[in-house]
């Protein structure tokens, strides 16, 4: 078979990414410039400058006009509406709150095991929680982090209470930036723990989201089952 060929704005792409991952330039820092990354890869500024524009359009770098290009850091409030999908009817999308039911160390369930590439048993650390929306609890969340990437999450288990946003956190304490997620979306029919945590009868439709987040490595950080109530809210999304 013979070996795929990449373009070489791809190599540099994935070259930057490395650098970025492994922490030589963290959150906020600008890159070298463009004449200096060409200068050190050896190839031309319009190479470089594609390398760039994809690392753009994948918001893993931001260009500032007259600075140069730093490192992606977004806030509490920007990473929640990136990845936040719920609405009212009107088309309004407010930010949530939270209510933890459950922060641990646990062993690694099937599910989790095959998301992670992780044996059987291997520890992961897992969140239950509840988002509200206008004092209306809305989602009932289950989700689970991939120690592998996280050394020390288990810490999180002490904290009185957890961040509103985790990707912010992950960010912020662990390097982990997540670059994208991917979803699936089924219906279902609400179980006992929604009746208790959501509010609703038992067995009325609900709209599930599993949803795997990656880092800027590809890395599967986290695996998130949620479970919606969609009378008075909706999933948006846009395609383009």
């Amino acid at each position: 078979m013979k070996p795929q060929f990449r373009p070489l704005y791809r190599q540099v792409k994935e070259s930057l990414l490395r650098r970025i991952a492994s922490g030589e330039w963290t959150p906020g820092t600008f890159l070298p410039s463009e004449s200096a990354l060409a200068e050190e890869y050896e190839v031309s500024h319009g190479t470089l400058r594609t390398a760039l524009n994809e690392l753009t359009a994948e918001h893993r770098v931001v260009r500032y006009q007259g600075k140069g290009t730093a490192v992606a850091t977004f806030d509490a409030d920007e990473t929640m509406f990136r990845f936040f999908r719920m609405q009212d009817a009107a088309g309004q999308r407010t930010l949530p709150t939270s209510k933890a039911y459950l922060a641990e160390l646990g062993a690694a369930r099937e599910d989790e095991a095959e998301a992670f590439s992780i044996p059987l048993g291997a520890p992961v650390f897992r969140i239950e929680r509840v988002r509200l929306l206008d004092h209306t609890p809305v989602l009932n969340e289950y989700i689970s982090l991939n120690c592998v990437h996280m050394p020390g999450v288990e810490h999180l288990a002490s904290l009185h209470t957890l961040p509103n946003t985790l990707y912010n956190l992950f960010q912020v304490k662990y390097n982990i930036t997540i670059a994208k997620a991917k979803e699936s979306i089924t219906a279902v029919s609400a179980n006992e723990s929604d009746v208790k945590r959501l509010g609703v009868k038992f067995k009325v439709p609900l709209l599930a989201v599993r949803r795997l987040a990656y880092d800027i490595n590809e890395n599967i950080i986290e695996l998130r089952y949620t479970r919606c109530v969609t009378d008075v809210f909706c999933y948006y999304t846009e395609l383009s």
